[in-house]
């Protein structure tokens, strides 16, 4: 949101006004409008959970509505870039995989204020603020692929097994896949740790990176680097 980047606007104003502006003009006319306070309800819900598994059923009973109901509604989100849902990688190794997707919202400021954090001092302290860390790389990361013209669904995917080992991105393409680790902070105990777990595969697996807080880019090992998250889009 450039205006609120630029303090031209006043923060709760404008979202207060964006949220409005998009379910009069783009979401009414796709659901009831008696649903319409539900739906705001749904919205916030949804940011509660951004960089988290998307599981249907929990959000349907929190909200007090179906689950085909919270699958259109979800859809409506994701096709209005809203949200953006995260694929598992799956190759050959379906059995052993996750296969929910994660949910990350595509503005963190937007996030922030339906989750009701007034301010960024209070943000940076709460529960939330490494899920907002993550979801702001991956939606950063997301951008970055639509501004080249490409599909990031084509690329990007993450990676949890049934024995609770997780990578939170990892990028494929022909040559191999590239593991990514995101970690609020400077100095991560041991973030390559579980890159190791995609040797299985019968793919190369090349650099890794661990994006954190750090202010200049350092080997961690001979095959992963830490990455500063001020470099994302320069």
């Amino acid at each position: 949101m450039p205006d609120i980047c630029a303090n031209n606007s006043e923060r709760e104003a404008y979202f207060k006004s964006y949220v409005n502006t998009y379910i009069e003009k783009d979401v009414r006319k796709l659901i009831s409008a008696s649903n319409e306070t539900q739906f705001r309800n749904f919205i916030s819900i949804v940011a509660l959970r951004t960089s988290q598994e998307l599981h249907y059923e929990e959000i349907a009973n929190s909200v007090g509505i179906d689950v085909k109901t919270c699958k259109r509604w979800l859809s409506i989100l994701e096709t209005s870039g809203i949200i953006y849902l995260l694929q598992p990688y799956m190759a050959n190794m379906s059995n052993r995989i996750i296969k929910a997707s994660k949910l990350y919202f595509m503005d963190t400021g937007l996030c922030s204020y339906l989750c009701k954090w007034p301010d960024s001092q209070m943000l940076e302290n709460c529960a939330m603020s490494g899920a907002f860390f993550e979801t702001y790389v991956v939606s950063e990361l997301i951008k970055n692929f639509f501004s080249f013209n490409k599909n990031p669904r084509d690329y990007l995917f993450y990676y949890r097994d049934i024995d609770q080992k997780e990578i939170d991105i990892l990028y494929v393409d022909e040559e191999g896949i590239y593991p990514i680790e995101i970690k609020k902070g400077i100095n991560p105990k041991n973030p390559a740790k579980n890159f190791t777990v995609l040797n299985k595969y019968k793919r190369k697996i090349k650099t890794g990176l661990v994006i954190d807080c750090c202010e200049k880019i350092r080997a961690i090992n001979e095959i992963s680097y830490s990455f500063p998250v001020q470099f994302l889009g320069i």
